[in-house]
């Protein structure tokens, strides 16, 4: 009865293994298909952002001298 229940973990560790390995490229496979498509789409997102933040904390006060008309 020992001799089945080492038969059946060999073959689990060897399905484990396979199931990784088949998991891991696929996922890389579809890292490699989706990410350059959706960086751009990322990126600019991110950069609207920071720009509509880095506006907004500018001060509008400093105009500089103001030249009058003398009366």
């Amino acid at each position: 009865m020992k001799s089945t229940n080492k038969k059946k973990t060999q073959k689990n560790k060897g399905c484990n293994t396979i199931c990784y390995l088949l998991g891991s490229t696929t996922l890389y496979a579809v890292a490699i298909m989706t990410i350059p498509k959706i960086m751009p789409y990322i990126s600019g997102t991110i950069y609207k952002n920071f720009v509509k933040s880095s506006n907004a904390k500018k001060i509008d006060d400093d105009w500089g001298p103001v030249i009058e008309k003398k009366k």
